[in-house]
């Protein structure tokens, strides 16, 4: 099979164009997915068990103006009305690793960050300092 050349280039031009044009189409369902960060990700506590308090710095973002609501498990912390963007500070208590998530009015999951507790000495590899038995 033989091409004329004005033909190959014309045929070419377009494949080229049009995968170029599909690289810088997104995808229909993340055009407005919002972001969320949540600051530090991660609490210390000195035994499992305790409860975690800190203050966490959380910001979120969309490409359009939305009606969401952030969540630390299913207790609502905060709404916002019809807006794009937000940053704020919140008293925040963990006594586990727990999931912070941004709603929106049909409580539909746009995004979602966790926040980790960690211990700083575990109980379940405790050494033991003494014996159970002794001679005196």
């Amino acid at each position: 099979m033989s091409f004329s050349r004005p033909l190959f280039i014309l045929v070419s031009s377009c494949l080229i164009a049009s995968l170029a044009n599909a690289q810088n189409v997104s995808e229909p369902g993340n055009q407005h997915a919002p972001s969320l960060a949540i600051k530090p990700i991660t609490c210390v506590v000195k035994s499992l068990g305790e409860a975690c308090q800190m203050k966490a710095n959380v910001t979120w973002q969309s490409p359009v103006p939305q009606s969401v609501c952030l969540f630390q498990d299913k207790q609502q912390l905060k709404c916002w009305a019809k807006q794009n963007q937000a940053s704020e500070m919140f008293d925040v208590t963990l006594d586990k690793t727990m999931v912070f998530s941004l709603r929106d009015k049909k409580q539909n999951t746009l995004v979602e960050q966790t926040i980790k507790v960690h211990a700083l000495s575990s109980r379940k590899y405790r050494r033991k300092l003494k014996s159970d038995w002794s001679l005196f």
